[in-house]
């Protein structure tokens, strides 16, 4: 007897549902009840339609949204059958088969720590000082992933971190590794599991046995090798059901191709496909903002997302002078609707698109006393090594120094001086008087030591911000880091965009110890927070890449400029029309996070410099929008 696994829903995720034989795309927008539709449709398929459960595979790209899948299906019905379902990643799927057929094993695969180090170790042997930044190594892994799932030879790529021959110097150092202790990473599975498939006719007739039913989430997600391994164990039947959003295809940098959802029909002659455009999440006010934007885009299928709460929302837009006034103006906006009852801390969220721009919000919600979270790696722009070496001038100049911050400066820029008597002095009671009195320095050394200490005199009774700009110029610290990245071919512009949010952080301080102590005390309280792990608590951080399957009662994305989102790499470089889709359904995903309200920020001045507004607002905006005037009440 049949049971109703429909009652419920809409139409479309009836039909969706409801789909049993051959290929079926399902194109769901945000908020559309994707993951309810995915388990109805999967315990149809074991309850009404006999299918063999342990013959259906459900695969998601992370744990956390397999686990929740599963356990959305087995909440539907006390069948037991249900838990035969193959519920996985395309990671565990695939060593699954690696361990079949090849006797991969666990401790085959190489630990994530020691990957990280290795990087770390290849990146100081090229004498790159980024080799202990947390994002940076995130940033060169993922880069060395994409060229992996891609397919391609390291040579045929474009860093956007490094010049081709340092990139491909640091995969090739990182391949030789792993063979010298005989491991494989996550990337060499996928691929592994590609070429066995191709090259094994027995393996592959097995698995194409095994899993008879495909399901596929996120499928906007998926990159090259992944799909070619799809397309193989789902022949000849091509019983594929895939459900995704091109509009919310946000990993390029990964290697994920939305032109495979959006010609998938090519792919798959014959599909069917279902289209979710109800959103159940957002009011009126937001959907239509989002509609607005994403229509924008050329390659995507003609839909429009439609409002099952009815009218209602709101979309707002501030124009503060800087970051400082905008992470003022936001933090005291959501301490007044807490204070009067209206929210939770937890309802609000604060949205951007690179992790720097967190900065002034993290300053600010420290000083407000206020819990927050961050839902990417802390990287506190303190503990960068540019920023390290200016606070060591500082605590120098300040005369809280140690012999370390001495060690760390002085040739940098080069001073000419040697590492013996570096090392020497280092060693002494008084780093300077040792340095000028018992390290045999010439005396044009010795003249430009005197030189530095006369400065750096001066830089004490400076205000932190002018002291900073002093130490850039005037003491050529700007001029070293555009000679470092000229030898070690980096980009100037991620080293100075540091430079200048720390420059801007210290604006708000009178005297440098007042700077340094909060320095300190930022520091510390995010070194609380990492041991503390409190992702559920107070008002969420997070970069429009992390927001992505998260929902908030109210929604702040700030720092909405031109030289931001979309986002621009060096001065002069044109962007792509790809590019600029990518990053538009970037800001798509922001917007469509807000649930009751959405507050969309442009500061007029970035690092000090006019900036105009993105052209994402005026593509959002209606023809009436609502524009606050901000308080002049800096309190």
């Amino acid at each position: 007897m049949a049971v109703n696994l429909t009652e419920g829903l809409n139409e479309n995720q009836k039909k969706a549902v409801a789909h049993v034989d051959g290929p079926c795309l399902v194109v769901a927008g945000p908020g559309s009840g994707k993951t309810r539709t995915i388990s109805h449709r999967i315990a149809n398929l074991v309850i009404n339609k006999g299918i063999n459960p342990r013959s259906i595979l459900a695969i998601s790209f992370t744990k956390a949204s397999s686990q929740e899948m599963k356990k959305r299906t087995l909440s539907i019905t006390a069948d037991s059958r249900i838990r035969r379902v193959n519920f996985g990643t395309f990671h565990s799927v695939f060593f699954k088969i690696l361990r079949y057929f090849s006797g991969y094993e666990l401790n085959s695969l190489i630990d994530e720590k020691v990957k990280l180090k290795a990087v770390s170790t290849i990146m100081k042997s090229l004498g790159l000082k980024e080799a202990d930044d947390g994002e940076m190594l995130g940033r060169v892994i993922t880069e060395i992933s994409y060229v992996k799932n891609e397919l391609m030879h390291p040579r045929d790529f474009d860093s956007e971190l490094f010049d081709k021959s340092v990139f491909e110097s640091i995969y090739n150092k990182y391949e030789m590794f792993k063979h010298e202790i005989k491991k494989i990473d996550f990337d060499d599975m996928l691929i592994m599991t590609y070429e066995l498939l191709r090259a094994n006719k027995r393996a592959l007739d097995t698995v194409r046995m095994s899993y008879k039913y495909v399901l596929v989430d996120e499928f906007q997600d998926i990159n090259n090798v992944q799909f070619e391994v799809i397309k193989l164990i789902t022949l000849p039947e091509n019983n594929l059901f895939v459900v995704g959003d091109e509009d919310q295809s946000i990993y390029g940098f990964r290697g994920s191709r939305p032109d495979f959802l959006l010609e998938f029909e090519k792919y798959f002659e014959g599909s069917n496909r279902i289209v979710l455009d109800i959103n159940y999440r957002s009011n009126s006010e937001i959907i239509t903002a989002g509609n607005n934007l994403i229509g924008h885009n050329v390659n995507r299928y003609d839909k429009s997302i439609k409002p099952y709460l009815g009218m209602g929302g709101r979309v707002a837009f501030i124009e503060p002078k800087d970051s400082e006034e905008e992470a003022n103006y936001i933090v005291n906006d959501i301490n007044k609707k807490v204070s009067s009852g209206e929210a939770e801390f937890s309802d609000f969220a604060i949205i951007y698109r690179n992790n720097i721009q967190s900065r002034a919000f993290i300053d600010t919600l420290i000083d407000m006393r206020i819990d927050f979270s961050v839902k990417d790696i802390q990287v506190g722009i303190y503990d960068h090594w540019a920023c390290r070496d200016l606070i060591s001038y500082l605590k120098i100049a300040s005369e809280v120094s140690t012999n370390d911050d001495w060690v760390r400066i002085i040739n940098r820029p080069f001073r000419y001086l040697s590492r013996e008597a570096i090392s020497k002095a280092k060693s002494s009671n008084d780093f300077l008087y040792s340095l000028t009195t018992d390290c045999d320095l010439k005396q044009i050394q010795i003249e430009t030591v005197e030189d530095l200490d006369a400065d750096l005199h001066y830089v004490k009774g400076l205000a932190p911000s002018y002291a900073i700009s002093y130490i850039r110029s005037t003491l050529d610290y700007d001029r070293y880091i555009l000679d470092y990245c000229n030898d070690k071919k980096l980009r100037v512009k991620d080293l100075t965009d540091i430079l200048n949010e720390f420059e801007s952080s210290s604006k708000k301080y009178k005297t440098i110890p007042e700077f340094l102590e909060h320095i300190k005390s930022v520091k510390k309280e995010l070194a609380a927070k990492r041991v503390v792990k409190d992702a559920d608590r107070g008002v969420v951080l997070t970069t429009m890449h992390s927001a992505k399957g998260l929902e908030f009662r109210h929604v702040y994305i700030i720092g909405v400029d031109e030289k931001t989102i979309p986002y621009q790499g060096e001065k002069g470089t044109e962007m792509s029309e790809s590019h600029v889709e990518e990053e538009r359904r970037l800001f798509y995903v922001a917007i469509t996070r807000a649930k009751e309200s959405l507050l969309i920020s442009s500061p007029h001045y970035k690092f000090g410099k006019l900036v105009e507004e993105s052209i994402f607002i005026s593509e959002t905006k209606k023809k009436k929008v609502e524009k606050l005037k901000l308080n002049e009440d800096k309190s």
